[in-house]
């Protein structure tokens, strides 16, 4: 197909020939627009492969068309063409995003060597961009961030972009986004990963989890454990919600991170250790630091690379892809017959609003396969959660809504308690299905008793 090609020039005369020049390079087609007010409704329309523009132009001039260029599609090429040939102005047009500058009056070989550069370039950039696909094809940890929406595409192209550097990162979103899979992709498979979950764990616990004991420290100790800070040498240490850490932990590992040497518990002696710390947080932990429950300090200190992940709601484009993804793993897993989703079950997914994130859909995928028929190659609405459409869980009781009114407080009880019947006990997964603190849940679950 022929490169389309706009010119912006408010001199007709200057425009024309400009585009004889350039229609006679090679396979190139020609629009010329005489105002630059037009420029938003040609992006939208029929968007070009190059745009040239004038500099000095009354109704806009040509670094406000490169910025505008830019905001639309940053990968567009823009080159100036200027009767104001000054090193200022082409340093000026570079720096704003040109992809080169042209001189009035231009000489049709000039014209002709900025095309054959742009198709170099061009064509170094396609094959480039083809090598990451197929990279980013073969890389497991990329491949479980699924998602062809341009968030997830975004992501994707971060976490290749951090991967090779050795800063720590901050990992923010909400419950069940996908926090974990994000610190393993930045991660790479690169030395060993050692994951804990700050929340899961008792505060008692947590210093000899991560600092190790010499044996006989403490009541229990009967060897000696190096601890999850030396066990990660050389690899990452993943800390998931960071943000329930307690302050004196806090302290401590804001020591290590300084001084890169660790003392186990019980023991006189450090040990050096070498990790790339990766946290992840449920809350904003900015607001954690204004609220007083979080370190200032150690806030910066994990804050060099930050990244904020996106609910489900906000890249709905992505839940086909991923339902579909759920179905056919957990197809496999329980042996079941179905392969497709109803149609009306994808709108229906699509139209929630995912309080539990991919967390959540991946469950309610799971369940629905469960209780599918065992004949049936298409997976159903009515075996989905009233909330989606369906018949809810079949007479589970557990799960059906108080046949009476009842306070909010027993509303709240009885959600819970379901959530945690569904995680089959497990406190610190019910917890993050809920969005709510580990702590938090145990002080409910305690008061109920």
């Amino acid at each position: 197909m022929a490169t389309q090609v706009l010119i912006i020039e408010d001199e007709p005369d200057v425009a024309r020939m400009l585009g004889q020049v350039i229609e006679a390079a090679g396979d190139f087609r020609v629009r010329i627009s005489l105002d630059p007010n037009e420029l938003d409704a040609a992006l939208s329309d029929q968007p070009p492969d190059l745009i040239l523009t004038d500099l000095m132009m009354p109704a806009m001039d040509g670094f406000e068309v490169i910025r505008r260029v830019k905001a639309v599609d940053p990968d567009l090429p823009v080159v100036v063409v200027s009767a104001y040939a000054s090193l200022e102005n082409a340093v000026e047009a570079v720096k704003t995003g040109a992809f080169d500058f042209l001189a009035k009056p231009f000489r049709p070989e000039t014209v002709e060597l900025m095309l054959a550069k742009l198709t170099r370039d061009h064509g170094l950039r396609a094959r480039a961009a083809e090598a990451a696909r197929r990279a980013e094809a073969a890389d497991p940890y990329l491949g479980a961030l699924r998602g062809q929406g341009a968030l997830m595409q975004r992501l994707r192209a971060w976490v290749l972009k951090v991967r090779n550097t050795e800063a720590n990162v901050l990992i923010e979103g909400e419950s069940g986004t996908g926090k974990e899979l994000v610190a393993r992709a930045i991660h790479g498979g690169r030395g060993p990963f050692v994951a804990l979950n700050m929340a899961a764990i008792p505060e008692e616990l947590a210093e000899a989890e991560l600092f190790g004991y010499r044996r006989g420290a403490f009541t229990g100790a009967a060897r000696d454990y190096p601890g999850l800070l030396v066990e990660a040498s050389g690899g990452a240490l993943f800390l998931d919600e960071v943000n329930a850490m307690s302050p004196g932990l806090q302290a401590k590992l804001l020591r290590v991170l300084q001084e890169r040497s660790v003392r186990p518990v019980g023991d006189t002696r450090e040990r050096k250790v070498s990790f790339r710390l990766l946290a992840a947080s449920n809350q904003p932990l900015e607001g954690c630091v204004e609220q007083g429950t979080f370190r200032r300090d150690l806030y910066h200190r994990l804050n060099v690379l930050h990244v904020h992940l996106p609910p489900l709601r906000e890249r709905a484009e992505d839940i086909p892809e991923l339902a579909e993804h759920f179905l056919q793993h957990y197809a496999r897993a329980h042996g079941a017959r179905v392969r497709r989703l109803a149609p009306e079950v994808v709108g229906a997914l699509m139209g929630h609003g995912w309080p539990g994130n991919v967390r959540e859909l991946e469950n309610v995928i799971e369940q629905a396969v469960i209780l599918c028929d065992a004949d049936s190659a298409t997976l159903p609405l009515e075996v989905f959660p009233h909330n989606l459409g369906g018949q809810g869980w079949l007479g589970d009781t557990a799960h059906a809504a108080p046949s009476t009114g009842g306070t909010l407080a027993e509303v709240e009880r009885h959600y819970i308690l379901s959530v945690l019947k569904a995680a089959d006990g497990n406190k610190a997964q019910a917890a993050r299905t809920l969005g709510i603190d580990y702590k938090t849940l145990l002080r409910k679950l305690s008061a109920w008793q």
